[in-house]
């Protein structure tokens, strides 16, 4: 039989290694000189780590230009040390009082605890920040595009089942634990709305200390679920979730089993058509599909690849998804799309063909990745729009400025990944005039944007 690892004594100290931070360490004292990317605060302070003493860049979450803080190193992150906020000393007239009682405990937001024109400039200032690493300093950026309170149509919420009840929110800053949210003001308020019944309902149905996902959008015609459970749900259970969609008017609810692939998800109710609308035409999303996470920020991308697209011929749509673009470019000439996304793609063929423009809507399920639109197939388009995941579209970026389409447009949802595509494009002869910043993650680091190329 194999022998147990032996435990270490309590009293034993934990060993000191170069560069690593000890558990509770001694707190520091330090200034706050900026927020970062991540939307922490970062200031300068000798920290000890092993048993060197460095000056190093400290990361101190919920802080703010030109406060003074204690904190607590927690971890040496490579580029910086870690530290937990312990007690503010001195603080920034910008501090306002956040309008949410889970903020410092649910890790959504980042940043409810700036006021509003700080945080907004410092939101642009990231696009810019970007820009000015691969020597784009001079490009124009526009005023930002805001999101509104309460205007979130989309959420991925988790759930478990413990002894003291179930809890469903999100997760914790880096960490596992669940925050049980009660109320979100970034939340459309019809999400918002049925938070508490799901809670309810898993509370009554999830097995001990079993996990459950609830992944939320706003459709057109109402609330769109999916639930991804333990286990699949048995016929009783399939019942009572159908009552559940009944009861709280949702236009589809449906399943998954943990673990299993999309493929696998099936419809626990339709009570009417799960639809939203692009172009004038309705698309049925499957189950979790992706959508842009407001109407507002939809409808500023929108009508920026509207702008650009006009007097243009033959379009082309990359990463399209459901065809948040394609349809509406539709309108104005043929447009091609492809995406990897074969659930999406379907959708999309579905809605152009029932609306009867299938000759002027061409789809294509592709790896953009591996397989970008290059040489023969780009001869003849006068419009390219992509818009990647936040890895970037490097590849296509490379193929497109080897090419003589005269207009590309960027959609982003990572100005690093952009800034990095951009050089690309204007070192193959391309001009960035100006770029529009769009905040659709309220008070969350995260920044979007357009940028039209030119030739």
């Amino acid at each position: 039989m194999a022998r147990s690892p032996r435990r270490r004594r309590s009293g034993r100290p934990t060993p000191m290694r170069k560069g690593h931070v000890q558990a509770n360490a001694d707190p520091i004292e330090l200034t706050i000189d900026l927020v970062g990317g991540r939307g922490d605060g970062v200031g300068h302070a000798e920290v000890k780590l092993g048993w060197e003493t460095q000056r190093r860049s400290v990361f101190v979450p919920y802080t703010l230009p030109g406060e003074r803080v204690r904190a607590r190193p927690e971890a040496d992150r490579g580029e910086g040390v870690f530290a937990s906020p312990m007690e503010l000393l001195e603080v920034s007239p910008d501090r306002v009082e956040p309008p949410c009682p889970h903020f410092m405990t649910c890790g959504g937001c980042a940043l409810q605890h700036w006021a509003d024109d700080p945080y907004a400039a410092w939101k642009a200032e990231q696009v810019r920040g970007h820009l000015r690493r691969v020597g784009l300093g001079e490009v124009e950026v526009a005023g930002t595009v805001r999101a509104q309170p309460g205007t979130r149509r989309r959420a991925d919420l988790s759930a478990r089942r413990l002894t003291t009840g179930t809890v469903m929110g999100f997760h914790e800053r880096q960490g596992n634990r669940i925050v049980d949210v009660a109320e979100c003001p970034v939340l459309e308020p019809a999400l918002q709305a049925v938070l508490p019944a799901f809670r309810s309902a898993l509370e009554q149905r999830l097995p001990g200390a079993a996990s459950a996902d609830l992944l939320l959008a706003l459709l057109d015609t109402g609330v769109d679920a999916l639930l991804v459970l333990p286990d699949h749900p048995d016929l009783a259970a399939r019942e009572a979730w159908a009552a559940l969609a009944e009861s709280l008017d949702l236009a589809r609810l449906s399943v998954r089993r943990a673990g299993e692939g999309h493929d696998r998800t099936e419809p626990l109710a339709a009570r009417r058509a799960a639809t939203v609308r692009f172009g004038g035409i309705d698309v049925t999303p499957p189950a979790g599909g992706f959508l842009q996470a407001t109407r507002s920020g939809e409808a500023a991308i929108r009508d920026a690849v509207a702008a650009a697209a006009e007097g243009a011929g033959r379009r082309i749509d990359l990463f399209s998804g459901l065809g948040t673009l394609a349809l509406p470019l539709a309108a104005g000439g043929p447009v091609v799309a492809a995406d990897g996304d074969a659930r999406a793609i379907a959708a999309l063929r579905a809605a152009a063909d029932a609306a009867g423009i299938g000759d002027r809507l061409a789809t294509e399920v592709r790896d953009l990745f591996a397989r970008p639109f290059e040489g023969a197939e780009l001869v003849g388009v006068e419009l390219a729009v992509f818009d990647p995941p936040r890895a970037g579209a490097k590849a296509q970026a490379e193929a497109l400025a080897a090419s003589t389409v005269p207009t590309v447009v960027a959609v982003s949802c990572n100005p690093a990944t952009f800034a990095r595509d951009a050089r690309i494009l204007i070192d193959g002869g391309y001009r960035l005039d100006r770029v529009l910043p769009i905040d659709q993650f309220l008070w969350s680091p995260h920044i979007e944007l357009v940028a039209v190329l030119r030739r």
